[in-house]
């Protein structure tokens, strides 16, 4: 088993940092330290972090992209995701963990949480600048004997806000490699019921098939095409339905479990969310007079 850490001191103490003042939260920053662990085998811990390295020409897990030798990067690591590194010089940068129930509590939920580590955002030199500036500042409340929770996590709730304004500059900016994956997805939806009868398609299928986490997944569809990836999901299914009731006299009940639907009633639920009319009506309509139903 790898190592699995429940705690932020005992993640602190494995990382050869100092024990947090509470276990909720931790905002560390790297040029304070000299003696960091630069290697290590896959570990998990409970915690999210959040992490800007100022130099990531040692971290080659990321992938070559346009920004990796002439900015900084963010990554996300969300609980009991595996991480492991190997650097040959000391970071520079900052990282916060924070636990789940604190998000929860202060009503903090952003996708790019459960983005893979190879969904980093690479910043330009003026998200950087204003990256450092917002880590600077809940840095400092951190610090402070008696700081205020409620104003760190509003320095955080800011920050975040900011990172997923950055993440839509990041998804405009790839948008050749981005529409590439939209056109994959659209092929790999059109031919999905060959390959996978019976089943209705998921997001976390398409997800797997282009690498891409289901979040960032989710994210650069939604950026891209103005539509939710369940969305475009629900309307190929629901055009299949639509052909199947034009020209067969398959049992709508029978039409529903080809395409994945255990139940009839959510199929035709659905049927006349997209379509304004019940399967029973859809085909009397546009069957009336040529076949029997």
């Amino acid at each position: 088993m790898i190592p699995h850490f429940n705690s932020i001191k005992g993640f602190n103490r494995y990382l050869n940092l100092k024990s947090p003042k509470k276990d909720l939260i931790d905002v560390v920053k790297y040029d304070d330290y000299d003696d960091l662990k630069l290697e290590s085998a896959g570990i998990t811990f409970d915690y999210y972090m959040i992490a800007f390295k100022r130099n990531m020409s040692d971290l080659r897990w990321y992938g070559n992209t346009e920004y990796d030798e002439n900015s900084g990067f963010l990554y996300f690591l969300s609980p009991n995701q595996r991480i492991e590194w190997k650097s040959k010089n000391q970071w520079s940068g900052y990282h916060i963990m924070i636990s789940p129930i604190l998000l929860q509590e202060f009503n903090i939920d952003f996708n790019f949480f459960k983005y893979q580590i190879s969904e980093a955002l690479f910043l330009t030199e003026e998200e950087q600048m204003r990256v450092e500036t917002l880590f600077e500042q809940i840095n400092d409340e951190y610090l402070k004997d008696d700081y205020s929770m409620d104003l760190l996590m509003a320095y955080c709730n800011l920050f975040f806000t900011y990172v997923q304004k950055c993440y839509h500059r990041q998804f405009n900016s790839r948008q050749p490699l981005h529409n590439k994956l939209v056109v994959e997805f659209k092929k790999l939806l059109n031919t999905y019921y060959l390959d996978n009868p019976n089943q209705l398609p998921s997001v976390n299928y398409f997800a797997e098939n282009l690498n891409l986490s289901p979040n960032y997944f989710s994210d650069l569809i939604k950026y891209h095409t103005g539509k939710t990836t369940i969305e475009i999901i629900h309307e190929k299914t629901i055009s299949i339905a639509k052909k199947d009731l034009k020209s067969t006299n398959k049992p709508i009940s029978e039409i529903g479990y080809s395409l994945g639907f255990e139940y009839p009633t959510y199929f035709s639920r659905l049927f006349k969310k997209f379509t304004g009319k019940t399967p029973t009506e859809f085909r009397e309509i546009n069957t009336s007079g040529n076949k029997s139903i």
